[in-house]
């Protein structure tokens, strides 16, 4: 978990390990990989390895009013860049985890205490400090029909779905939500990258983060879902997540943004599974992905401008009998 905000980001008069301190212009050295903590020596830095070396990541943990603890930059990071790697803390086999209450079972229940006493002592006391959000009025009543321990709500209310398991990411859980977030996840398998025993996921920057600023991503995968109308979009993040939204788009600093969101209902809602003519197709395509990267709303993942070319490509082909663009189509696929 990372190191825990210090005001300034960081306090370089005070070392971390000896508490030794320094006044006026003078400044200890920070580390130099995450810029999150302070040391007067090399040996203090040694002496506190076996603890930091699992924090050492380049954000900061802090309280924010009405959000609970969320993270902010402890240095400036690029567009781009890994911000963490973060293994699975937990894992249950549900892969349907929409209704709190027929998802219980006491074999979910045996399972996450079980895995929870193996964790090491520092994991197993971060796992309680997660706590949890507020957990939405639908949830609140299905409480009355199953026993609950205080274990699995705070799984239930922090854990990400790989669509076989539903997985705790110690780190992950910290991350505060934005409709037009800074960060996103991505997921990682095993053989992808060696050294990793479990499906891992990466946290990167999709904006130029700047130092002490929030580290944000956004809690829905497909605005369009959610519709163009500020309104609903804060009263389904209220419903399912228990706060209310109060990110730049939410509160009006990034204009025209719902405009944008109509516009692109209105081009999908024309596409043609089954088109009669490509050219007509391809210039939607052209307009949604030039609409898309006006659009700071939403998870990464709506800006799928490869799969949007390969659809063109193979419209392209078909509709021309193209037997080598085809050829090259499949190769792709």
């Amino acid at each position: 978990m990372p190191e825990y905000y210090i005001q300034p980001v960081t306090n370089r008069q005070e070392c971390y390990t000896c508490h030794k301190v320094v006044t006026g212009k003078k400044k200890f050295s920070k580390c130099s990989k995450c810029h999150a903590i302070t040391y007067c020596s090399r040996e203090c830095q040694k002496a506190d390895w076996p603890r930091h070396g699992w924090n050492c990541v380049p954000v900061m943990v802090t309280e924010y009013e009405g959000k609970g603890r969320g993270l902010v930059a402890a240095r400036d990071i690029k567009m781009g860049e890994l911000i963490f790697m973060d293994k699975p803390l937990l894992k249950l086999d549900t892969p349907v985890f929409e209704d709190f209450a027929a998802d219980v079972s006491l074999d979910n229940l045996l399972s996450l205490m079980k895995q929870i006493e193996k964790l090491p002592s520092e994991a197993k006391l971060l796992f309680y400090k997660i706590g949890g959000r507020p957990l939405p009025k639908s949830f609140r009543r299905n409480l009355r029909k199953v026993k609950i321990n205080k274990e699995y709500e705070i799984f239930f209310m922090n854990a990400r779905s790989d669509g076989d398991w539903q997985i705790l990411f110690l780190n992950g859980t910290l991350l505060n939500h934005s409709c037009a977030p800074n960060a996103t996840h991505c997921g990682l398998k095993p053989k992808e990258h060696d050294g990793y025993e479990d499906q891992c996921i990466e946290l990167r920057a999709i904006k130029y983060i700047r130092k002490g600023e929030d580290i944000t991503t956004c809690y829905f995968n497909d605005v369009k879902d959610i519709g163009c109308i500020p309104r609903k979009r804060k009263t389904v993040l209220k419903a399912k997540y228990g706060f209310d939204c109060k990110c730049p788009v939410c509160l009006g600093q990034v204009p025209g943004q719902e405009k944008i969101v109509k516009k692109l209902i209105d081009l999908h809602k024309k596409l043609n599974p089954t088109p009669s003519g490509w050219k007509k197709q391809a210039g939607l395509w052209s307009r949604i992905v030039d609409l898309t990267m006006e659009l700071y709303i939403g998870h990464p993942s709506d800006k799928d401008f490869v799969k949007k070319a390969m659809v063109t490509m193979k419209l392209f082909a078909v509709e021309n009998k193209f037997v080598v663009i085809q050829s090259a189509y499949k190769a792709l696929e």
